[in-house]
């Protein structure tokens, strides 16, 4: 046998054991969320998008607060005592090496803070636990410093995979978010890494579609609104996106920070008391845009809610994901937009597709990712992959236009 061939066999076995562990990271995670969602709201049947609503305001407003105290002594003490973990982004191009426990237990901080009602996203959790898993056997193996940083990035990446059920879409997330940089070597190992990572949690937890959607259709009215829709809710990503980006830095260690995290959560469940749709990651609140009837005095409301929330935790200096939080803002600008086009014009835009195209443009506007945004939302809706064109039609003009304001502003200094 060749040294070539004994070398791609044993690469392949390494992105095997990745695969495994970024599922066993991810599964766990599922696990414990429902678990703690159960045992923190109160509910025994049914899941907590659908039960959030129908809990007792009360309950959700103390859950809340307990998860603020929970994010600010546990990060305070996680960061005094094990030192901050490197980030994934760190870990990848700042030649930074993980922590596996201190990365560990960031991960389960954010997973029990976001099952607890944080209302930001929970695929870092799966994210740094498998970086932890995947770490701690890394040191067993003599990989050199290229080969260890591309299994991390690729574990990172398959659980958020295995988390969403979105195997293509992780693909294209891991190069274009995590390595940045496209290769063949780098498209062999996320294929095999997320698709061992989404399948190993299907065999646990089945391969259920989380936004499951029928077959939508497409038609001209669709199109020309995912045209100029597109620029506008571009426009409002970006804008919101330099107010994320404008937040100081803060340090866990501070006095100040054990006062800002839980004043944060305060101020989200008093307004989960009106809006309980804004807990958790936001797959509630997209769940609802896509099923419910539309009512103006609740669905403009939620969505800045949303948002207000969503920046009040981050300016804090609170953890946790972007994903769910940027779809569930997103589909509920699609979902505006597309009414009062409706409306106005006597239009017909399909609504969900509407609240769809939304979502994969803030999605793929906050977080860089404007290839697995689109197929991301295509796969957790479960559509076909021609229904992407008016995704990407939207997707077009909107990055279009914010590099037109870019320019503009270039030309004003």
């Amino acid at each position: 046998m060749s040294k070539k061939i004994q070398y791609i066999l044993k690469w392949t076995v390494l992105l095997v054991l990745t695969g495994i562990s970024a599922g066993i990271a991810a599964s766990l995670m599922i696990f414990l969320i429902r678990v703690i969602q159960e045992w923190s709201f109160g509910f025994t049947s049914g899941s907590f998008d659908d039960q959030i609503a129908l809990i007792n305001p009360i309950r959700r407003f103390i859950s809340v607060c307990l998860s603020g105290l929970l994010a600010a002594f546990g990060w305070h003490y996680l960061s005094k005592y094990l030192n901050p973990s490197p980030t994934i982004t760190e870990i990848v191009h700042k030649d930074k090496k993980p922590k596996p426990f201190a990365n560990f237990l960031h991960g389960l901080l954010q997973m029990a803070t976001v099952s607890m009602g944080s209302p930001l996203g929970r695929e870092g959790a799966s994210r740094e636990a498998a970086v932890a898993i995947t770490g701690s056997w890394l040191q067993l193996f003599k990989l050199d410093k290229n080969q260890s940083i591309l299994l991390l990035a690729c574990a990172s990446g398959a659980a958020l995979g295995a988390v969403y059920n979105a195997p293509l879409a992780t693909i294209v997330f891991i190069m274009e978010n995590i390595l940045l940089k496209w290769s063949w070597k780098n498209t062999y190992a996320a294929t095999i890494t997320s698709l061992v990572a989404v399948g190993g949690v299907n065999l646990l937890f089945g391969s259920e579609i989380q936004y499951q959607l029928p077959n939508l259709n497409w038609n001209l009215d669709l199109i020309i609104w995912a045209i100029f829709a597109g620029s506008f809710i571009g426009i409002i990503t970006y804008t919101y996106k330099l107010l994320l980006e404008s937040i100081p830095k803060r340090d866990p260690k501070s006095k100040s920070y054990l006062i800002l995290v839980p004043l944060s959560f305060l101020i989200v469940a008093s307004l989960s008391i009106s809006f309980p749709h804004i807990l958790g990651n936001g797959k509630a609140g997209l769940i609802y845009y896509f099923h419910q009837p539309f009512s103006a005095s609740y669905s403009l409301p939620l969505f800045l809610a949303k948002a207000l929330a969503v920046y009040l935790t981050f300016y804090a200096g609170a953890y946790g994901g972007r994903i769910a939080p940027s779809m569930m803002m997103g589909g509920a600008l699609g979902l505006f937009t597309a009414q009062l086009a409706n409306i106005t014009f006597n239009s017909h835009v399909p609504i969900q597709y509407a609240i769809l195209i939304g979502a994969a443009l803030f999605l793929a506007m906050i977080n860089n990712i404007p290839i697995a945004a689109i197929l991301f939302l295509i796969e957790i809706t479960g559509q076909p992959l021609l229904n992407s064109i008016p995704v990407c039609l939207g997707m077009t003009t909107a990055y279009l236009s914010v590099y037109l304001i870019k320019q503009f502003a270039k030309q004003k200094k």
